[in-house]
């Protein structure tokens, strides 16, 4: 991250502080008791999802502006610069209204173009195969919700009953390809030679929210399920050992992305306060933002990974001059 300007940390923390208070915390509050001192802290919490989810609006703009920029300066290319400042414009237009039918329908059509067209950079600039797979999982989730949305705007917009055949093959298919992005993230960056020192440590650290998952799910399945939906837009109709695992490795890769100073784990948290079929614009924006970091990731791991190996040479050979 350190090679981002300072925004993109700030917009990290605005959407993780969104997320978590928001979408989680509040909802989750709703039923519970509220004696006056309750009250007063649920008011407080209110408060400061709102001012969190609001300054994630406008982060959010100002990385996507950002971005169209550094494309266009680096790369010189039209494609990805005009996508995004369609989408950018979209967003502002529809800040206050959410748009419907029609309007809804291209509004994820041009998600999905966006999408389409990193794809098409990630797997053309350089990086290791497993790490371009790495960076498509996440991304085909993407678009898979972003296709479940759309088939229910098209169906409004020409007024057909509904729901969309396939559609919720459509949504499990790409909630599944949430779970597994985790375990993809985990097998490119972290399970073999990019594995820091303190392994075990940031482990069992990442378990943690992994066991509180397992200890909610298992006390309240139900209660589990409907806050899973209100804060990820994931419904837990797999396994449930399935998502322990996949918050498990997920932290598992954070933190040692953190450790590292990469921006591999700030992709994922962006990822994550962003969901699965989100229904907010600002939402959208942070899973894209997130495959754009990730695409940096992608070539910045394999420069680091040869710049290691030019070393680790240029130390043995002058251990064998030595000798």
């Amino acid at each position: 991250m350190s090679r981002l300007p300072i925004f993109f940390r700030w917009l990290t923390i605005a959407a993780i502080a969104d997320w978590l208070i928001t979408r989680t915390v509040t909802r989750s509050a709703i039923f519970m008791p509220k004696p006056p001192p309750v009250i007063a802290v649920y008011q407080a919490l209110t408060l400061a999802g709102q001012l969190a989810f609001t300054l994630t609006g406008l982060l959010a703009l100002v990385a996507l502006i950002w971005i169209v920029w550094q494309s266009w300066r680096t790369r010189r290319a039209i494609r990805l610069p005009l996508v995004l400042s369609n989408l950018a414009a979209f967003s502002i237009a529809f800040i206050f209204v959410a748009p419907g039918g029609w309007l809804a329908a291209g509004y994820q059509l041009l998600v999905m173009a966006t999408v389409t067209v990193m794809g098409g950079q990630a797997w053309s600039g350089a990086g290791e195969i497993k790490k371009k797979i790495a960076w498509s999982v996440p991304a085909l989730a993407l678009l898979a919700g972003g296709l479940y949305q759309m088939s229910h705007a098209l169906y409004t917009a020409l007024r057909w009953p509904g729901p969309p055949p396939f559609a919720i093959a459509i949504f499990n298919l790409g909630e599944l390809l949430v779970v597994l992005s985790s375990v993809v993230l985990w097998w490119a960056y972290e399970c073999a030679e990019h594995a820091s020192r303190g392994s075990l440590s940031h482990k069992l650290w990442a378990a943690l929210p992994a066991l509180a998952f397992v200890v909610a799910h298992l006390a309240n399945p139900a209660m589990t399920a409907i806050i899973a939906i209100w804060s990820t837009g994931l419904t837990l109709y797999l396994p449930w050992p399935l998502y322990a695992v996949s918050l498990w490795l997920a932290g598992v890769v954070v933190i040692a992305s953190v450790r590292r100073g990469d921006t591999v784990g700030w992709a994922i948290l962006l990822l994550a306060a962003g969901g699965y079929t989100p229904q907010l614009s600002t939402q959208v924006l942070l899973g894209l933002i997130a495959l754009w970091v990730l695409t940096l990731a992608l070539a910045a791991f394999d420069f680091d990974s040869e710049m290691a190996t030019v070393s680790g040479l240029r130390r043995r050979q002058s251990v064998l001059n030595e000798g």
